[in-house]
């Protein structure tokens, strides 16, 4: 029971820690807790002879209660079925239940794990309708869910959650019928744990992949903002030079004009000096993509803003690109106009490039009950799935084009990890990409 103790009490930190304001984790944090609850029970259970029946048993039915009704709510919440009322009021309904089956239901006279004989039917009843309720709802999230990678994200989560319910609702029943599966539940631990952290970690689930990628994005970022200031600095250093010295020359020239080669002289001074110009943007656009960003978050809708951007990209384009639009209303979100305008900038610029300035450029906004979400989508040649984990790193660029430097989608997905959303790609070679842009209400 120790290490079933430890297993989920290390998992409930950690999802709480993921993200401590997202409803449905607190929910699946709080139901790993009441878990170790119910191992702590049953280590006092079997460590203290002493200690009252009553207490054990109080302590018992509390755990297992409290156990079913967090993972009850947990399906609720994720499923996202219901809204804020709805669910408030199966929140309490839960609660009412459960003080009734404490008050009107004796419990046991002697140590025994919730009730004994037919007193034990409340109880397992109650925990029956939140498990069930539980997993049906998760079920159903998932086979309405239209988003591929929201629906992914559903499955594997799933994958998780549910046997772990159904786990907890075979125990109880056996219980019930005199068969003890309590003894193998270190195994369902290790299980739970072992499918978290290998799910978690390469596919995501209940954002635990998110999380590590803003570590990740963090701890990059800091590199690239030591290696660039002193390359910055070394090179500036350098080029500063060589522009002195050049505008030394030129005037050494024009003050004493010679016929001849001089002529030529000043002509590969200016090409030189057009060198030495276009070296100081790129590493001041290089310094400034690698730099912190803060964000200054204000709530309004992202529709004008898209708006903008596709009118200023046809202006510019020709008519070789078609630029659709297929928006529905969303609500206002908060979001920092400056970087998000950037964002979505980037974005259809790289769809156009993608095309070879030929093609379809499609732009869609829609939400969902927890989401307002872009995307831009082109008709270009794609990305092979070798590429696709590596066109967010840094310096990774496809672009033979001079003025691209691999930072426009490390940007990006640094800019929509501070707004606390995501930017997730799809691409088939040979008939194009979409890149969704996540914003969460």
């Amino acid at each position: 029971m120790i290490i079933i103790f430890t297993i989920v009490v290390a998992l409930a930190t950690i999802i709480l820690w993921v993200n401590p304001r997202n409803l449905s984790l607190r929910w699946l944090s709080t139901s790993l807790y009441t878990v170790g609850f119910s191992a702590l029970c049953y280590y006092v259970d079997s460590g203290l002879s002493y200690a009252p029946d009553l207490l054990i048993n109080s302590m018992n039915f509390v755990a297992d209660a409290a156990i079913a009704y967090s993972f009850g709510m947990f399906g609720v919440v994720y499923s996202g079925l219901f809204n804020r009322t709805y669910r408030d009021r199966l929140a309490m309904a839960g609660l009412l239940l459960f003080v009734m089956i404490w008050m009107l239901t004796p419990l046991a006279s002697s140590r025994h794990i919730n009730y004994e004989g037919y007193n034990g039917l409340p109880t397992v009843l109650f925990e029956a309708l939140f498990l069930i309720m539980g997993v049906v709802l998760l079920i159903v999230a998932y086979l309405r869910e239209n988003q591929p990678f929201k629906k992914i994200e559903r499955m594997l989560t799933n994958l998780i959650v549910v046997p772990t319910m159904l786990w907890i609702w075979i125990c109880y029943f056996c219980y019930l019928l005199g068969y003890d599966l309590w003894q193998y539940n270190y195994i369902a631990a290790i299980s739970f744990l072992f499918l978290f952290v290998i799910i978690g970690a390469k596919k995501g689930v209940l954002g635990v992949k998110i999380r590590i990628e803003m570590l990740k994005a963090d701890a990059s970022l800091h590199i690239l903002q030591g290696s660039s200031s002193f390359i910055n600095h070394m090179i500036k250093n350098e080029v500063g030079k060589i522009d002195i010295l050049l505008h030394q020359l030129r005037h050494n020239l024009q003050a004493y004009p010679e016929p001849g080669p001089a002529a030529e002289s000043e002509e590969m001074i200016a090409m030189a000096a057009d060198s030495v110009s276009h070296i100081q943007s790129m590493m001041n656009k290089i310094n400034e993509r690698v730099q912190t960003i803060e964000v200054n978050l204000q709530k309004n809708n992202v529709w004008p803003m898209m708006e903008q951007c596709l009118d200023r990209l046809e202006k510019t384009v020709g008519t070789d690109v078609i630029v659709k639009r297929n928006f529905k209303a969303v609500s206002d979100v908060y979001f920092d106009p400056v970087h998000m305008k950037e964002v979505i900038h980037n974005m259809v610029s790289n769809a156009v490039e993608a095309m070879d300035r030929r093609g379809v450029l499609t732009a869609s906004l829609f939400e969902t009950k927890k989401e307002v979400i872009l995307t831009i989508q082109d008709t270009g040649k794609g990305i092979s799935v070798e590429l696709l984990s590596t066109i967010f790193d840094p310096f990774y660029s496809t672009k033979k084009m001079s003025n691209h430097y691999g930072l426009g989608l490390y940007y990006c997905k640094n800019v929509m990890a501070k707004h606390n959303g995501s930017i997730h790609v799809e691409s088939t070679q040979g008939k194009g990409t979409s890149f969704y842009i996540r914003l969460p209400k």
